[in-house]
């Protein structure tokens, strides 16, 4: 019985003394390299507005980086807004939500008529501009409710490169069952304009998927419109602007939710310059984007999802750590 006392007592100090293994703020700052920002600024912003999941890639990128995400770690002396603890595991990742804001700047600007349009209509009480309001409103508020109710076990369960890879090849078969099933609608000039609330809402309960790493809200967003009944370059701009709202709310989200841990753990120089990355590459990949979609459906996107996840799954099985 003593043995047996003295074991449980020993696995108890080994089980807090890891719980309190601890870095210095300069530590955690010194692996935000400009390398480092480059890398995920780029991946950010190619990644995000394509239907191939952003998060999915920026955790490959990050396994492939060895960027330090222990969350047994914590950096010492730092705690968030609520008195919480900050671990190395949160820094990296709530840096991929908030590097998000410099593909929000590019999408502000590739769309910024339709943007200024909205706002100077509600200003003057247009009911065009408040009905698109509305739906827009209608699908982010599914998934940041759902998202703000399970983030803890979305980040501890799903965070992984077994989960991304399932995901970008289930992903990649419903793109293709879904590119041969539904019809093709011919494009209006006023459909975004006039989607409809149920619309709205099917896109908004489709983006509740997209909280499954490697899942992609583009994706999410783009089928549940053409599901909802619009046209490929009508889905893609409905799912451009819903990502507008989005990923801001997430972004502005974490920033606040980290409070002065903010400033103390994110060096000024490498997260501004992935912040910069981030916008051009958005701005470019955006740009593309409408046109190719438009032209040629969302076909390729499967293929390429099916082969990374599928690279993925047979890495894994040979024993490839990443």
């Amino acid at each position: 019985m003593r043995r047996l006392v003295c074991a449980l007592l020993l696995f108890t100090a080994d089980s807090c003394f890891a719980a309190e293994q601890t870095e210095t703020p300069a530590e955690t700052r010194a692996a935000f390299t400009y390398g480092r920002a480059v890398v995920t600024g780029t991946v950010e912003g190619v990644t995000e507005f394509l239907p191939v999941s952003s998060t999915g890639h920026m955790i490959i990128s990050d396994r492939l980086m060895n960027v330090p995400d222990d969350r047994r770690i914590i950096v010492n002396g730092v705690t968030d807004r609520k008195g919480r603890v900050v671990t190395q595991e949160r820094v990296a990742d709530d840096y991929i939500v908030i590097i998000q804001i410099g593909a929000i700047a590019a999408v502000l600007v590739v769309f910024f008529g339709r943007v200024r349009g909205v706002l100077f209509g509600l200003i003057r009480g247009e009911r065009p501009a408040l009905r698109l309001t509305i739906a827009l409103l209608i699908a982010f508020f599914p998934s940041a409710l759902l998202g703000l109710f399970f983030k803890e076990a979305i980040g501890t369960y799903l965070f992984s490169v077994e989960v991304v890879a399932t995901a970008l090849m289930v992903g990649g078969v419903i793109i293709l069952g879904t590119e041969q099933l539904l019809p093709r609608v011919k494009f209006s000039e006023q459909e975004v304009a006039e989607i409809k609330p149920r619309q709205a809402l099917t896109v908004g309960l489709c983006q509740c998927f997209a909280l499954i790493p490697g899942t992609s809200r583009s994706l999410s967003t783009i089928l549940g419109g053409r599901l909802a009944g619009l046209s490929n370059p009508a889905a893609t701009e409905f799912s451009f602007l819903v990502g507008l709202i989005t990923l801001t709310a997430a972004s502005v989200y974490k920033m606040w939710s980290l409070g002065p841990a903010l400033l103390q753990v994110y060096p000024a120089g490498p997260a501004g310059l992935g912040l910069v990355v981030a916008a051009l590459t958005a701005f470019i990949a955006v740009k593309w984007m409408i046109g190719f979609v438009s032209r040629r459906g969302m076909g390729p996107f499967a293929w390429y999802r099916i082969v990374l996840g599928g690279a993925l799954l047979l890495a894994l099985a040979l024993g490839y750590k990443f």
